[in-house]
């Protein structure tokens, strides 16, 4: 088995299944699986996927969240390489293939940990690939861009994204398409289960670097991502996105910067007290929001 393509579904049933479609359409001269995990979905997913043939189904009986659910699927993995996939991308062409040969002719050689591609947006423009492993640091720094009175004086450079090359060296794959050799998987233990959602990642990849390998883009083909790429800025989280999104960075950066997380803190106490007056939200849900955060400091 060449590739275990690994997907998580969580009332996504329609994208889900036009996503597993693509990948059956387009894969070819390789020998691949795709294993979905399903968690605990209440669409109707289960009805449609236990019935197909063609995957294996794999139904956790709660909510797992990304990283959990994901370990679930690898421990049934067979393939050399594991190709975790969102289930709101779609293939375009033999990306799998064109993925695995690059690792295969590459993997040596440049030390790949994790492997992504090019992610594009329903209209085929750019939609993200990968960044900077975070730290207290460049989340200071950032902090000094949203902050009003602080923004003039601060700016926080993206990802250069050199797309007329082969392949570039990233911080991190995005989740929604990281290949990785399923015994660097393994070893690493998998995706730390203390992530519900978000940057498990980054900490996967983070662990991957202390022990010698590293992330690549491949830029010579494409996947549809439907959602917001990361480079965008997501304007409109609902409140228990929010919540999810920055408990699980606070939780990186304590376990992955131990020593800046204190000085971090001071700077994210006056992000959020700038909260307490967030328009975008009633006043019921910043004080959820506020509170929430204020747990992950101790």
């Amino acid at each position: 088995m060449d590739c275990s393509i690994i997907i998580v579904n969580y009332n996504t049933k329609e994208l889900t299944d036009a996503c597993i479609n693509s990948i059956i359409q387009y894969s070819k001269d390789i020998a691949y699986e795709i294993i979905l995990v399903d968690n605990n979905s209440t669409d109707g997913s289960s009805l449609l996927f236990a019935e197909r043939k063609d995957i294996k189904f794999i139904e956790a009986s709660q909510n797992l969240g990304f990283g959990r659910a994901n370990n679930l699927g690898a421990k049934q993995a067979k393939g050399k390489y594991l190709f975790f996939l969102n289930s709101d991308t779609l293939l375009l062409e033999n990306s799998i293939k064109e993925m695995v040969a690059f690792f295969e002719n590459n993997g040596e050689s440049l030390k790949i940990g994790a492997l992504g591609c090019i992610l594009v947006d329903k209209n085929l423009e750019y939609n993200g690939c990968g960044s900077f492993l975070p730290t207290c640091a460049s989340e200071i720094k950032r902090y000094k861009t949203v902050i009003p009175f602080l923004r003039k004086f601060n700016n926080v450079q993206d990802l250069v994204k050199p797309l007329d090359v082969t392949s570039f060296e990233v911080g991190y794959v995005i989740g929604a398409d990281l290949m990785m050799r399923s015994s660097v998987f393994n070893s690493l233990g998998g995706f730390d289960s203390m992530f519900f959602m978000y940057y498990e990642e980054s900490d996967l990849q983070k662990r991957m670097k202390d022990i010698g390998y590293k992330a690549w883009i491949y830029t010579k083909t494409k996947i549809i991502h439907l959602e917001d790429g990361s480079g965008k800025q997501v304007k409109n989280y609902n409140n228990r996105k929010r919540i999810i999104v920055h408990t699980s960075k606070n939780l990186y950066l304590k376990k992955n910067d131990a020593e800046s997380f204190r000085k971090y803190v001071r700077w994210d106490r006056l992000f959020l007290m700038l909260n307490r007056f967030n328009k975008k939200y009633t006043k019921e849900e910043n004080e959820e929001y506020i509170a929430e955060i204020k747990k992950t400091y101790l």
